[in-house]
């Protein structure tokens, strides 16, 4: 049966952590294991993540989210025996999904129509609220949108989706991707240190022929910060500073 690694980064993220209930249940399922990679030092998530056959490992010095992850896949294979055939999921600190949710998308991965998927996500415990988290590339002429306070990055509508459809990109909160099609690419660009690395990704995966398909019926709920959405902020800048590495990137490929 195919080992699934849940990689999780956290960059003072305890709180969200400890408080996953449903993330407890999860790692004792058969062939799951979760990683937590500690970005900053913490000695109470490394005793959390010990109570909880967590397994924890931590930074020399800060990463970027692509770095991070990064790590977390060349461990999983150096000391979880991970193979090609295996699924790396990119899991977000403040994403929550309920057991019967992740047996669900366990099943979909074991039927293997993709290589790459991206589940549902919800700002509310109800589902209620769905998250843009699914969004077509951007293009330099999608910079105008700025002008009219309109997202750079349109978003697909949800409730057309199909399940399976193919879609462009989706949010690195919660990606799965088997380990031989994130080897293939080299996994994250680290020229992203914050923002469109999940972008960047998808794209370039894409170019070698595999698609992003959505997991429709796969709901879990992200309770992101958004902290990019302050056009004073420094998270803004960096923001737009990955835009435009992007946007060259599609340009010269």
């Amino acid at each position: 049966m195919q080992k699934l690694i849940v990689g999780i980064v956290s960059h003072g993220h305890y709180g969200y952590i400890s408080n996953n209930e449903e993330l407890t249940s999860i790692a004792k399922l058969a062939n799951v294991e979760v990683v937590v990679k500690d970005n900053i030092g913490d000695d109470k998530l490394h005793e959390y993540c010990n109570n909880h056959n967590y397994t924890y490992i931590a930074s020399q010095s800060p990463l970027g989210f692509g770095d991070n992850n990064n790590s977390i896949f060349e461990y999983a294979k150096t000391n979880l025996n991970a193979k090609d055939n295996d699924w790396f999921i990119t899991f977000n600190p403040d994403v929550e999904i309920k057991e019967r949710y992740f047996k669900l998308l366990m099943a979909e991965l074991e039927k293997g129509s993709s290589e790459f998927y991206a589940p549902n996500l919800f700002k509310d415990s109800e589902y209620s609220v769905p998250e843009n988290s699914i969004r077509y590339f951007a293009t330099y002429r999608d910079l105008l949108n700025l002008f009219f306070l309109k997202p750079i990055n349109r978003p697909y509508d949800k409730a057309e989706l199909k399940n399976l459809q193919v879609v462009d990109w989706a949010s690195g909160a919660f990606l799965c991707i088997k380990f031989s099609a994130f080897a293939k690419i080299g996994g994250f660009d680290s020229k992203y240190f914050m923002y469109y690395e999940d972008v960047d990704l998808c794209y370039r995966l894409k170019q070698q022929n595999q698609p992003l398909k959505f997991l429709k019926g796969v709901k879990a709920v992200h309770k992101g910060e958004y902290k990019n959405r302050s056009v004073f902020s420094k998270h803004f800048r960096w923001y737009l500073n990955s835009l435009f590495k992007f946007l060259e990137t599609q340009r010269v490929s």
